[in-house]
């Protein structure tokens, strides 16, 4: 987050643009925007005018135009108009393919660019400024539609502004992908990182290897089989479809790890010459293509062909990372290979299998991109590093002439969570959470990376992995009933974290302003709605719980348009039938208050609530007890008592769960014992630990001869396991 200094200094030099900015709500914020007074209407007469060469551009304005309107807009070519919208071509003030200008006026609108890509991201700012409703498939009667007088000088910050879909761990269709071309383009987004093959399927058609598919593809057996892949056809039109809107796709064929689908397809490409079996859960097969057969490098040859004759982006994206390599340990032909070139480890024959590969590519006019264990092995060939784990990893890339590509995953991995709020989507959690401020924060340009490597920062590109489909139970795959909840699943991670990352690699750094952004943001959720997409919608914002002798006086915000907020004061989970919030809210207890943001009775968000102390471990029972240093011993086990009197209240089956909250020792339990009226009745006498990690942490007991008034007693044994530094809880429930 820029410092509070930052953000009033940028609120003092530009207080006139900002004032434009708030008002205009443009995401990605332009380089320059000024509100001129003037409106603009767009009439049924309206025509829309191009100069030779942008008539595709004209197309796609009118077929984003006339479904919410109703009007069936007249193509003109023309070198010069007086009405109308008006697409130039010419130069602006900032020599950059992708810069525009666009002035509207009260009897025209123009929009010049330096190229037809210009063109098209000044058309996205256009609808921006027209009503929510013009997203929309469907005719809005009586609508109507102006346009703000404005002045608008705009171009990226930077050249790469991605998003990687994977579509291998779930197979998403044609018509989602073209769809999420048009999520990306709405916000000036121009890579699709492709992710088309993984362990968990192939969905890339290969004439050469039809088993690539027709095996590689699928996984599971009679009712449970699933999968899908891409025919070239279909490939041909997805790129024919991004090209209009300015988006490359990038097309990812993994390797050398990640490539068990290959390898169950056609055996002969592993080391073990094995027929394995798609998996149907989410792991990192040891598999790897064999690198000291000769064949494996032929067929990546062919497929590479195939690949170049239908994907016309100058990258081509390899994975190169988490490679396992105990099958090449154990390979007669790898380590042969490893011999006769005089190689030492097997990390340095993943080397070599890159040196391969870039020669392959390098005729076809293809630079490799890579994760950035790629840029670890030192390849002398000039690649794209995608740092996702360790910024400083960018240092060592532009040193030796890398180009990179920022895709960190504290700030990029949009598979992760934003909150955890109960109630929540599963994600993955191994990053944390990467809520919408944190995606804002970032800055590609690492601090202290001299000013001299700055052209070798490319942008930053989100990942949207699809793993969690086939991660345990997590979430089920749901073709069966031809529903789209997966791909709302994936909207849902998307919106609005993708216009954030859209303005972080767009917006000049001195104007990105986190507040700004979040104002201009209000009215975007309407536009998600309008145009059908998937999005999570944010939580009223707490402004102020002040106490006084009548309880909590609570103040909200509600930051998103055409919302309200709605809200209980029982400690009961709110709907959108709850009462509206108006004006601030008294309360006994601050966990007594819960409130939503509802733009409608189908969408509304999370919670805003106030958890009470320890509320993650409620599923374990009621809080009996805590531990801290001064309770137990570092060394022998010694007795840590627990009243239970009133916690034990029936015959039946109960659960102890000790939960460690903090220290840097965790607590080993050698046993419990329960006592009634100082007479042992119930024990458990397994050895359990809780730390970082918990092993058999729970105790279980039954009683049998309850008796009202008896007084219960819980003797657990416990030390720290090196010494007392440790705090935790006890929880205590009643299992039946």
């Amino acid at each position: 987050m820029r410092t509070k200094a930052a953000c009033l200094l940028f609120l003092c030099l530009f207080a006139g643009a900002f004032h434009s900015f708030s008002q205009l709500n443009i995401i990605p914020l332009p380089q320059k925007v000024k509100a001129n007074g003037t409106v603009f209407s767009i009439r049924p007469q309206t025509n829309i005018y191009y100069q030779k060469g942008l008539k595709t551009q004209a197309e796609l304005l009118a077929s984003a135009l006339s479904p919410a309107t109703g009007y069936d807009f007249k193509l003109r070519e023309a070198q010069s108009a007086k009405d109308g919208i008006w697409l130039t071509l010419g130069k602006t003030a900032v020599a950059n393919p992708e810069a525009y200008r666009l002035t509207v006026g009260n009897k025209q609108v123009n929009i010049m660019g330096n190229t037809s890509k210009g063109v098209f991201y000044g058309i996205q700012t256009l609808l921006q400024l027209l009503p929510a409703e013009i997203y929309n498939q469907q005719r809005q009667k009586g609508k109507t539609w102006t346009v703000k007088g404005a002045d608008i000088e705009d171009a990226p910050l930077y050249p790469w502004r991605g998003m990687m879909l994977d579509v291998s761990r779930y197979f998403f269709s044609k018509a989602y992908v073209l769809r999420f071309i048009d999520m990306m383009a709405m916000y000036k987004m121009n890579k699709l990182h492709f992710h088309l093959i993984d362990d968990a399927g192939w969905r890339l058609e290969i004439k050469k290897y039809p088993k690539l598919t027709s095996i590689g593809a699928w996984r599971g057996q009679g009712a449970e089989r699933t999968g899908g892949y891409y025919t070239q056809e279909d490939i041909k039109e997805m790129i024919a479809y991004a090209s209009a809107r300015n988006v490359e796709i990038i097309p990812e064929i993994e390797l050398p790890a990640h490539t068990l689908a290959a390898v169950v397809a056609y055996p002969y490409l592993g080391c073990t010459g094995q027929q394995f079996e798609m998996p149907t859960q989410h792991s990192i097969s040891k598999e790897l293509y064999c690198v000291g057969k000769e064949s494996t490098f032929d067929f990546l040859a062919d497929v590479f062909k195939e690949v170049f004759d239908l994907f016309p982006s100058k990258y081509v994206h390899i994975g190169g990372d988490e490679a396992v390599y105990t099958r090449w340990a154990a390979c007669p032909d790898c380590q042969k290979r490893k011999a006769d070139l005089g190689l030492k480890t097997e990390a340095a024959l993943q080397v070599y299998f890159n040196q391969r590969v870039q020669n392959m590519v390098k005729p076809y006019g293809k630079t490799m991109v890579g994760w950035d264990e790629i840029i670890e092995d030192g390849l002398k060939e000039k690649v794209v590093g995608m740092v996702w784990h360790d910024p400083k990893k960018t240092f060592k890339a532009v040193e030796n002439g890398h180009d990179v590509v920022l895709s960190l995953t504290k700030f990029c991995y949009f598979d992760m969570a934003e909150s955890n709020i109960p109630g929540e989507v599963k994600a993955a959690t191994w990053v944390g959470l990467v809520p919408l401020e944190k995606v804002y924060q970032l800055n590609p340009l690492v601090p202290g990376l001299d000013e001299k490597y700055r052209q070798q920062v490319l942008g930053a590109s989100a990942t949207l992995w699809a793993d969690q489909f086939i991660h345990g139970t997590l979430l089920q795959e749901i073709g069966p009933l031809n529903e789209n909840r997966s791909e709302k699943y994936f909207d849902y991670l998307t919106f609005p974290r993708l216009s954030a990352l859209a303005e972080v690699v767009w917006t000049p750094l001195a104007q990105q302003n986190w507040e700004g952004f979040e104002r201009r943001l209000a009215s975007h959720y309407l536009r998600y709605q309008q145009a059908g997409y998937g999005f999570r919608l944010p939580q009223p914002q707490l402004i102020s719980a002040e106490k006084t002798d009548k309880g909590y006086v609570v103040k909200l915000k509600n930051v998103v348009d055409g919302a309200q907020i709605r809200y209980t004061t029982d400690g009961t989970y709110p709907n959108p039938y709850a009462p509206v919030y108006s004006q601030s809210v008294t309360v006994g207890e601050l966990k007594d208050l819960m409130a939503i943001t509802v733009l409608n009775r189908e969408q509304f968000s999370l919670p805003l609530y106030f958890p009470e102390k320890y509320e993650q471990f409620k599923k374990y029972g009621e809080v009996v007890a805590e531990w801290n240093p001064s309770k137990i011993t570092g060394k022998a086990y010694s007795p840590f008592e627990i009243n239970a009197t009133g916690k034990i209240n029936a015959n039946g089956n109960y659960a102890l769960a000790f939960m460690y909250t903090g220290g840097r020792t965790k607590l080993e339990i050698q046993s419990i014992t329960v006592w009634k009226n100082g007479l042992k009745i119930a024990e458990d006498l397994h050895e359990g630990s809780t730390g970082s990690t918990q092993k058999d942490h729970v105790y279980k007991f039954n009683i049998k001869e309850y008796e009202t008034g008896a007084a219960f007693t819980i003797k657990a044994m416990v030390r720290g396991d090196v010494d007392n530094d440790s705090n935790g809880i006890v929880l205590l429930k009643k299992e039946g």
